[in-house]
């Protein structure tokens, strides 16, 4: 019997790491899911429950991956929450929670699980945000976070390839995930036309592709760009836009 690949992805019980759950499953792979809540049955081939913000759960968890599988195939840290609210309305432990979560936890299970990634020459997959490279207004821990995440992929990639590992850094915009209604913070998303461009399940598909091909970053929906491209050399326009719509004085 030919032996499966292991991908172990955190937050797999809902959102986009469900969809990845099943995409990495439904390509042959044995699937790790990896967060506090039990993922719907057969979506996952196995779960292990761990708060990735305690750290002990979080080591227990990483020995334990280590113990019955040794190698890794694919790391997918996908866990995270985000929040809206101006830098003064946030609360110092909503806060401390967006950093725990989006930064700290991908960091240290990476740490953790490096060696059995780097045993099977494998890949790390961090799901990132556009709002890495996007200035948001009430947004702010959020793009903080989520462009340390990307800096971490960057560095990290430089550090391993010569260990064979891959490092893959995810950037989604909006995505219908159901982000919104889990976001901390006390203010609700602007109304903005239109609808997302994408499934989580079309994403999840982007995502196993680049892995595939072995990319180094994904952008996605592609049009992302643009708004990148906009906001790093019109900063004065994406300050005027962001103050209108969220009702800045």
């Amino acid at each position: 019997m030919e032996h499966k690949k292991t991908a172990v992805i955190t937050g797999a019980s809902s959102g986009l790491g469900a969809a990845m759950a099943a995409e990495f499953r439904r390509n042959g792979f044995h699937v790790v899911a990896l967060c506090r809540k039990a993922p719907a049955q057969g979506l996952a081939d196995e779960f292990i429950a761990a708060d990735l913000t305690d750290p002990e759960e979080l080591r227990a968890a990483a020995k334990e991956i280590e113990t019955r599988f040794g190698a890794v195939d694919v790391l997918v840290n996908n866990a995270g929450i985000g929040s809206y609210a101006t830098w003064e309305e946030l609360s110092d432990a909503e806060l401390r929670r967006e950093v725990e979560l989006d930064f700290l936890a991908p960091v240290a299970l990476t740490k953790e699980l490096l060696g059995c990634v780097a045993a099977a020459r494998g890949a790390v997959i961090n799901i990132s945000s556009a709002a890495a490279y996007i200035p948001v207004a009430c947004m702010g821990a959020y793009n903080a976070v989520k462009a340390a995440l990307r800096m971490f992929s960057v560095t990290l990639q430089m550090e391993v390839a010569g260990r064979g590992v891959h490092v893959l850094n995810v950037c989604p915009g909006r995505v219908d995930t159901g982000f919104s209604s889990r976001a901390l913070g006390g203010r609700k998303p602007p109304e903005t036309p239109g609808r997302t461009s994408s499934s989580a399940e079309v994403f999840a598909r982007k995502v196993f592709n680049a892995y595939r091909k072995r990319k180094r970053e994904l952008v996605y929906p592609g049009w992302y760009w643009f708004a990148i491209v906009f906001a790093r050399w019109f900063p004065g326009c994406c300050e005027r836009i962001n103050r209108r719509v969220w009702q800045l004085k």
